[in-house]
């Protein structure tokens, strides 16, 4: 399956991951210069976990976060830190600063420290 595709972007939105803190919002990623163009993924947060993700931009987003493809590849594949992308300003944030500061510390976390997902392995670059 082709990474950010409607597939990759449904089975991603159900796999099981840690807790993302206590994070409640609605978190729009815009990703410029992939294969199709830009997508926008929108991902729902409930108390830390990720209850629903689409492609799309939703209405109403409590944070915006904008990254290049190349970046957001690197991400997913655990070969990027989001708090250092962050602050070289390649991961660019706007919107509720609170709820980004409860997002970043768990996903950086998750970035450094984590495994790579399972969905890895079936997704193609």
């Amino acid at each position: 399956m082709q990474f950010l595709s409607e597939e990759f972007v449904s089975q991603w939105a159900t796999m099981q991951r840690p807790l993302l803190g206590k994070a409640t919002g609605l978190v729009v990623v815009k990703i410029d210069g992939a294969p199709e163009g830009k997508i926008a993924i929108t991902a729902e947060l409930e108390n830390g976990l990720i209850t629903n993700a689409y492609l799309g931009s939703g209405r109403g987003r409590d944070l915006e976060l904008t990254i290049p493809y190349g970046l957001a590849t690197d991400l997913f594949l655990h070969n990027a830190d989001p708090a250092a992308e962050y602050m070289k300003g390649r991961l660019k944030m706007s919107g509720d600063m609170e709820l980004w500061l409860e997002l970043l510390p768990a996903w950086r976390e998750r970035a450094v420290n984590g495994e790579q997902s399972d969905l890895v392995t079936k997704t193609a670059f």
